[in-house]
């Protein structure tokens, strides 16, 4: 009779109850690590979620201003500028958060960068310092 490694699925033995192959630890402790990350990093997630959201709470509601704008043929100044200042920000935050979530979850920073387009050492001179802060504080009424 046997089973497999929860880490790396190869043949153990069930007789004894491990979940993980008996070398020297490896896979327990590789298992450990990532269990650590991924619990590092949740908040990141929920906060990618939720900007994420707020994304698209956003995009619909500039959606609906432009086609009333079109269909009253108003030329509506500061809309445009006004919507583009929102996104950027909410973007900001989004890589921030994406940044943090990736850094929890034991990313390098050539990793991090490679999609942005930077080197190693850049995207740790531009994010390094980086904590996250979503969601904002809401100013008191």
């Amino acid at each position: 009779m046997s089973d497999r490694c929860t880490w790396c699925g190869s043949v153990i033995s069930a007789k004894d109850g491990r979940r993980y192959c008996p070398r020297p630890r490896s896979c327990r402790q590789a298992a450990y690590r990532n269990r650590k990350r991924a619990a590092a990093a949740f908040r990141a997630r929920i906060a990618l979620l939720q900007i994420g959201g707020e994304i698209r709470g956003r995009c619909e509601a500039l959606e609906q201003a432009l086609a009333d704008v079109v269909d009253s043929r108003h030329a509506a100044p500061g809309l445009h500028s006004t919507a583009a200042a929102d996104f950027a920000s909410l973007t900001r935050e989004l890589i921030r958060a994406a940044v943090v979530a990736d850094r929890a979850a034991g990313a390098t920073w050539e990793e991090i960068g490679r999609p942005h387009g930077l080197t190693a050492d850049a995207a740790r001179a531009r994010w390094g310092h980086l904590r996250l802060i979503w969601p904002p504080e809401r100013p008191s009424p």
